[in-house]
């Protein structure tokens, strides 16, 4: 082996032990890892377009009544389990003439303003990369009404004999308020595409229908009602979450006499680091995080001369301060009410809370929590 290939082994050596060393002290100054990268919600845009059939209730058989309908929305997911949607439906709608036994038709187009309640969710908790996602709603909109000329055209050619008929006809265009409640599902084909299915029932002034209804409800006219069921597909605009950042200890200090302890606790501190997380404006504790619950219980049965800091956080993007105090105080004190009743003797639980006026992670969602400290006994 030459010199120069001696030389070039020894450079690409002291390059490659440098590099570890890097690495090493990186590490080192980071610390240990106490709280690895975690998923949380990531508010979001949905756009959904969707075609099936309606079917508007009146006196004739299911299958005279059903008219093509369709359905473009768009909704704003600002949390796990709840949106704000902005749909626009609408086509034909039909009823019949009950002893001409002749159908007449009608358009219409209705804007609504939806709450969408994400069923899966807040029942048992967010998660991630879910395929199925049942769902409810329910709105209050317009509907426009227009093109009657069925409806005018068999009133002025039967006359007077059709006013018991067409009692509430309209002419032109009417607006009416409608009110909707509804269910449907998504299955989700990758990460931006789903397929949805939606079923929904629509409240109508009586006049919708041009008939008069003969069974008043309280004094007032009847109701008429639209059903709806349609198929369609739902773009997500964005990412459904985003991952945090892992939480590294601080390096341990150096050494120091028992009168130097320190009075501050820091994450460096503790044994186990566990984050117990809520839902938006709740203080209960979710089925979901029963594992996590699980496993600091039994670690503070296995170390019984450990003591546990339990700290309430609230979200300061959303509520008030006065309302966040009050959730982060609530959600310490349900974490320390569950080890109680497990058998935790109480002089190991301390508690503490801070509101929003921290926010301890970069993302709203995951401030909702009580984070859980073990201390090491050397600080004890």
């Amino acid at each position: 082996m030459s010199r120069r290939h001696v030389s070039i082994f020894i450079l690409v050596a002291a390059l490659l032990l440098g590099h570890t060393h890097l690495i090493f002290a990186q590490e080192e100054t980071k610390g240990k890892m106490i709280l690895p990268p975690m998923p949380v919600f990531n508010p979001h845009w949905q756009f959904g377009v969707g075609a099936g059939a309606g079917y508007d209730r009146g006196e004739a058989s299911f299958e005279q009544l059903l008219t093509p309908t369709f359905q473009v929305t768009g909704a704003y997911h600002f949390n796990e389990w709840m949106a704000l949607q902005l749909s626009v439906s609408g086509l034909k709608a039909k009823n019949q003439i009950v002893l001409e036994r002749k159908t007449y038709s009608w358009n219409f187009i209705q804007p609504m303003l939806e709450l969408k309640v994400d069923l899966r969710s807040l029942l048992g908790g967010w998660k991630p990369d879910r395929r199925f996602v049942p769902y409810a709603l329910a709105g209050i909109g317009t509907n426009i009404t227009y093109s009657n000329q069925d409806a005018k055209g068999h009133k002025q050619n039967n006359g007077n004999e059709e006013k018991s008929v067409f009692g509430n006809i309209w002419d032109g265009r009417r607006i009416n308020t409608a009110f909707r409640f509804g269910l449907g599902a998504q299955y989700w084909l990758n990460e931006h595409w789903a397929l949805t299915a939606d079923v929904n029932a629509n409240m109508l002034p009586d006049s919708y229908n041009s008939k008069q209804g003969t069974r008043p409800v309280r004094n007032a006219s009847s109701r008429d009602w639209r059903f709806n069921a349609l198929l369609g597909l739902t773009y997500r605009l964005g990412k459904e979450y985003k991952v945090t950042e892992p939480l590294y200890a601080r390096p341990k200090p150096v050494a120091k006499p028992v009168e130097e302890k320190p009075q501050l606790i820091t994450r460096d501190m503790a044994e186990l680091v566990v984050n117990i997380n809520f839902t938006i404006n709740q203080s209960v504790l979710r089925p979901s995080e029963s594992d996590k619950l699980n496993k600091l219980y039994e670690f503070l049965v296995n170390h019984p001369e450990v003591h546990v800091l339990l700290t309430g956080y609230a979200d300061k993007e959303t509520g008030t301060p006065a309302i966040n105090e009050r959730l982060s105080r609530e959600r310490s004190a349900a974490v320390a009410g569950y080890l109680r009743r497990r058998g935790i003797y109480d002089g190991r639980i301390h508690t503490d809370h801070k509101g929003d006026r921290i926010q301890p992670y970069d993302f709203p969602a995951a401030n909702r929590v009580c984070i859980c400290i073990v201390l090491n006994s050397k600080y004890l």
